[in-house]
């Protein structure tokens, strides 16, 4: 039990953290009136990522290999979940997603690896997934991949190994946070809004 509430308490102050640098950086957001008149997802040379800004498009791999880009789930409901392999935090947030995943079925989740795992060495995705969280390789509502470089450093330059992303149907970043074990109320809350 005490060790329990280390784990939880640690993805607390992590989550706090990744909150609290997020929160301090510009947040100045598209009225909803123009981002409908924009493309559903903003340029990458361009964009930045922020609450209220339309999400920058993003590349990555499957697990089977197949290339995919965050406008291919367009007009769908988002969590984009960045971890790294080696993180304590990511494998208990696998857990609590997988705990809670009937109530997730709202959006598509895409769990991606961290392009360079977060600076340290790890297992594959594949792996991760296996030993953590099993049923969500066959779950119909998640993708797991490997980020690409590029989007790596769109969507985290600062190479944290636990944040995700809610972005909403029109492709609006509706908000960033870390430890989706410390944070899974609200992730069901936006999948079921």
């Amino acid at each position: 039990m005490k060790k329990l509430l280390i784990i939880i308490t640690t993805m607390a102050i992590v989550g706090g953290f990744i909150w609290l640098r997020m929160t301090g950086r510009d947040q100045k957001g598209q009225s909803e009136r123009s981002m409908q008149q924009q493309p559903k997802l903003a340029n990458v040379k361009k964009a930045k990522v922020a609450r209220g800004n339309l999400a920058p498009e993003a590349k990555f791999t499957t697990i089977n290999g197949q290339k995919l880009t965050l406008s291919d789930f367009e007009n769908q409901k988002v969590m984009l979940w960045m971890f790294a392999t080696w993180c304590q935090s990511c494998k208990v947030g696998a857990q609590v997603l997988q705990e809670n995943n009937e109530k997730l079925q709202g959006m598509k989740i895409i769990g991606v690896k961290t392009y360079g795992n977060a600076g340290y060495s790890g297992q594959t995705v594949r792996e991760f997934v296996k030993n953590v969280s099993p049923k969500l390789l066959s779950s119909e509502n998640w993708i797991w991949g490997d980020f690409s470089q590029e989007s790596t450093s769109i969507y985290n330059p600062q190479n944290y190994p636990d944040i995700y992303f809610l972005i909403d149907a029109k492709g609006v970043v509706r908000d960033i946070d870390g430890a989706p074990a410390a944070t899974i109320g609200k992730i069901i809350q936006f999948a079921n809004e």
